[in-house]
């Protein structure tokens, strides 16, 4: 065999290493990573990692203690050591996903008052949870804001139970009061780590002198609770309730976009998809002359020869039956999502207001133009609750509302109240929105909720529009089809 290579082995090699200096900081830091890559756990890391991580596959996340808390980094690979080191050295922070059997899981509470925190110990007493069986640690923003955890070890018969038998049964206790970690689809921050301290009960003080080997330590220590023992937990074992069983369920919407796209895909479907796709479509506000039109014009074309009737070209038997269930929805006493536009309103003055914001970016202009809808309607309010699913779904998307807002906030035109409960309200904003007199944009006596038909309805030309947003005219184009506007947008939903 040949001798192992040595780096730097060779004189010039050595003489070059020694002569090269970082130049700034991300040099420095990438020298200091690839020094860690040669570590080793020791056993005590080891058995952190066993106990608080046990799943080391991708993906996991990262944050300097420096940042925001929009700067968690997703790493896609496998995790490896040295990140492990690296949190429990308080360097920066790790999150993880959960294992399917975690030993360890905490309560989340944030931004706590004082009669939610007494509900939360009053709870855990009531449910026997002692203070031989919990742990105190600080977040990170503890200082700040409050924030603490309270850690639990589960067990179910003696035996550790799967996550989702803990989640679920944590979830049913303390669900409404405060978040339950670890998630499958959220990473956790490990404890341990920087700036997250152990607190002493009795006395409220914060214990910040000991090591994360003493921490950890008096986590092991902790006494198991037994999750069959918890109060209203008979159901836990038995099998969900259906959603069929349900008094009242809407059908997800994804199917009737899924039927949009592809069409029918078996045979003796045509009427089941043609109602999903009309009562999606109802409650999108539609009118029945528009929503009975599509569908027919749908079923010509995507049909795919699972269809009887359509193969055999009786379209006027198609015809009649759409007319009959678009009659029947339209006419039941029920009321769209957002009746008349209700839910969302959009001004001229919005539009320029989005348009000179982000000028000649499309992207932020369409999501700001989102938000002054949603805002618009409850602008009568001082503070105005946006739910997170309405950030993630109706503004912007799950990998980039977080960037937005932290754009808005720097341009100083978003105010944010961090304080929410779970269960009962969520994060509170002030937008500078533009006072304005001028009625909504409206389309059939409905108010206009989507940014290039609010576009159309505002403005006599595309090139006034490109003027107004800075986006070249044959940019726009593409946004504008010569189809019905409402068609060409739900045929991309």
């Amino acid at each position: 065999m040949g001798a192992r290579f040595e780096p730097h082995a060779h004189p010039y090699l050595e003489t070059y290493a020694s002569a090269w200096q970082p130049k700034n900081k991300f040099s420095e830091f990438l020298k200091q990573e690839r020094r860690l890559m040669q570590i080793e756990l020791t056993p005590t890391e080891r058995s952190f990692a066993a106990n608080f991580i046990r799943d080391f596959s991708a993906p996991y996340q990262t944050q300097q203690p420096t940042g925001t808390r929009t700067n968690w980094r997703t790493k896609h690979r496998r995790l490896s050591d040295p990140p492990i080191r690296a949190h429990l050295e308080q360097r920066y922070w790790l999150g993880t996903k959960a294992a399917w059997y975690p030993v360890f899981y905490n309560l989340d509470v944030d931004h706590p008052d004082s009669e939610r925190t007494q509900r939360i110990f009053d709870r855990l007493d009531r449910h026997g949870i002692g203070e031989s069986q919990r742990a105190l640690m600080t977040s990170p923003s503890y200082r700040q804001h409050g924030n603490f955890r309270i850690y639990l070890r589960l067990e179910c018969h003696d035996k550790t139970p799967t996550h989702r038998l803990g989640y679920k049964a944590l979830s049913r206790a303390f669900g409404d009061l405060c978040e339950i970690y670890p998630q499958r689809r959220r990473k956790d921050r490990l404890p341990c780590g920087h700036k997250q301290d152990l607190i002493d009960e009795e006395t409220g003080q914060v214990l910040d002198r000991l090591t994360w080997e003493q921490e950890f330590h008096f986590l092991l220590k902790l006494d198991p609770t037994a999750i069959e023992n918890l109060p209203h937990q008979p159901t836990l074992f038995e099998p969900p309730l259906e959603a069929s069983d349900a008094a009242h369920t809407w059908k997800p919407r994804g199917d009737a976009a899924n039927l949009i796209q592809h069409g029918l895909q078996q045979h003796g479907t045509r009427s089941e998809a043609q109602y999903e796709i009309l009562n999606f479509i109802w409650r999108s506000n539609w009118q029945p002359d528009d929503a009975a039109a599509f569908v027919k014009h749908w079923i010509r074309t995507r049909h795919n020869g699972y269809s009887k009737t359509a193969a055999q070209g009786n379209w006027r038997e198609i015809n009649a039956h759409i007319d009959r269930q678009v009659a029947w929805l339209w006419e039941r006493p029920l009321l769209p999502d957002t009746p008349h536009g209700l839910g969302a309103a959009l001004t001229r003055d919005d539009l320029v207001f989005a348009a000179k914001t982000f000028y000649g970016d499309p992207v932020r202009q369409k999501q700001l133009a989102a938000l002054c809808a949603y805002y618009r309607p409850r602008s009568r309010h001082d503070w105005v609750f946006v739910p997170a699913h309405v950030w993630r779904e109706q503004i912007a998307s799950n990998r980039t509302y977080l960037n937005f807002i932290n754009e808005i906030e720097q341009k100083g035109l978003l105010k944010a109240n961090k304080q929410y409960r779970v269960g009962e309200h969520s994060r509170s904003y002030q937008l500078a929105l533009p006072a304005t007199s001028e009625p909504p944009l409206q389309h059939d006596d409905r108010h206009i909720d989507n940014f290039y038909e609010a576009l159309d309805a505002a403005c006599t030309s595309r090139r006034e529009i490109a003027e107004l947003t800075g986006i070249h005219e044959r940019t726009m184009r593409r946004y504008f089809s010569d189809r019905t506007k409402r068609t060409s947008y739900i045929t991309v939903i």
